[in-house]
């Protein structure tokens, strides 16, 4: 039996409530050999705030694609309305009204890449590199602009030059503060 990759629209921020709900209808249904993985593509940022003269970093979880999920599974009348009736899911994501598969391909893009040990790599680098000119979007350096020094992949940040009163200073950014200019 052939499974697929299908998007589901859900309430915003209840990806993972649904996530959760939708596994535990699956099981109690017994119908686990209809399902594949269910996944909410998603990075961990850290977020770094001043509490009292110290920093204080906490990691947040990002939805890249918010109000979605992807599940893997076998489309029948059965699934579908395991899937409709799950408390959260507001639709089937279709194409002329109707239900289609995400080709594997695309669907690459968004899963979790894995090294040959099983753990999980970190994210894509967006489509920026050294010495492209950006703005910043959030945090205290908010439309300043800057340009990128370094790209650390593994911490999913990247260093740009920004100048502030009249100087140039390294700023270390998460990928999703910033824009390209």
């Amino acid at each position: 039996m052939e499974l697929a990759w299908y998007s589901i629209a859900t309430f915003t921020g209840q990806e993972l409530k649904v996530k959760q709900l939708l596994e535990s209808m699956i099981e109690r249904e017994q119908v686990q050999d209809l399902f594949g993985k269910i996944i909410i593509p998603h990075v961990n940022e850290e977020h770094i705030t001043v509490k009292k003269g110290k920093r204080v970093a906490k990691v947040v979880r990002r939805n890249l694609i918010p109000s979605y999920i992807f599940v893997q599974m076998h489309l029948d009348d059965r699934t579908k309305y395991l899937v409709q009736n799950t408390q959260g899911v507001t639709r089937f994501v279709t194409s002329d009204n109707k239900i289609r598969a995400i080709p594997e391909e695309e669907m690459a893009n968004l899963l979790p890449r894995e090294d040959g040990s099983g753990n999980v790599l970190p994210m894509e680098v967006p489509p920026v590199k050294e010495g492209d000119s950006i703005r910043i979007k959030e945090g205290p350096f908010k439309d300043y602009p800057g340009v990128v020094e370094e790209i650390m992949k593994d911490r999913g940040k990247l260093k740009a030059m920004v100048v502030i009163f009249g100087r140039s200073i390294p700023v270390e950014l998460n990928f999703s503060e910033v824009e390209i200019t």
